[in-house]
């Protein structure tokens, strides 16, 4: 297996049993679990962070940032406040939501490091856009910054994974690569290029993203490319 390599693979469910198995299927595969509360209709946060068998993280995703939620700022912030309380070890924290809101959050995250997130649906940015960006995101105090931008072309994936060497200068660990089909190349080479992780889905049809492959996949990709093969 690829050294210094993380997966997150996503995990949801219509309840926190769903949730748990889901977790236990995704252990052996994956470095982190992230906990999607926009796609679980009941859950027990306690119970999630308790029983999970690997590091987790916990994320509420809008709307508008490619996710299901639709609640207000004060109610995802509320639930990612009883995430730090129960003891998860990241919380994602989207950009967008108003300073005012986010700043008690950044202040009192104990023991848990925070995902700063930006979600760019329908573009890619140019790089002077994407380069301003990670600065005011780097700025925010966050441990781990990350940017997803969609790839309309194959040139959209060097322009999100050339942020990797400007992230390594200000310090900060970074998430960067693309959504959709033509993306899916920066979801592999980004952890390659220092990336904190990447994404896949436990299976086929289980992705919370589009552009998102399978974790078996990715492994076997990952370890085709570095000569890692078993």
């Amino acid at each position: 297996m690829v050294r210094d390599v993380q997966i997150a693979v996503p995990v949801w469910g219509r309840n926190t049993g769903e949730v748990l198995d889901k977790m236990r299927r995704s252990a052996a595969l994956a470095q982190l679990l992230e906990v999607r509360l926009d796609r679980t209709e009941e859950f027990d946060l306690l119970e999630i962070v308790t029983n999970a068998p690997k590091p987790i993280i916990v994320t509420y995703r809008s709307k508008k940032e490619g996710g299901n939620g639709r609640a207000h700022y004060a109610t995802r912030i509320r639930l990612l406040k009883e995430a730090v309380e129960r003891g998860a070890n990241f919380i994602d924290v989207e950009f967008s939501i108003p300073l005012i809101c986010r700043e008690p959050l950044f202040r009192n995250r104990k023991n848990t490091r925070i995902i700063v997130s930006r979600h760019i649906l329908n573009r890619t940015p140019s790089p002077k856009v994407l380069t301003n960006l990670l600065g005011k995101m780097a700025a925010t105090g966050a441990d781990i910054v990350k940017i997803v931008t969609r790839a309309r072309d194959i040139e959209d994936n060097r322009t999100i994974l050339d942020l990797f060497p400007l992230a390594r200068r200000l310090g900060i660990p970074l998430i960067a690569f693309c959504l959709g089909s033509q993306g899916r190349i920066s979801r592999i080479l980004s952890p390659l290029l220092g990336g904190f992780l990447t994404f896949a889905s436990l299976e086929e049809g289980e992705e919370s993203a589009e552009g998102q492959l399978p974790v078996r996949e990715v492994w076997e990709i990952l370890n085709r490319l570095t000569g890692h093969e078993n």
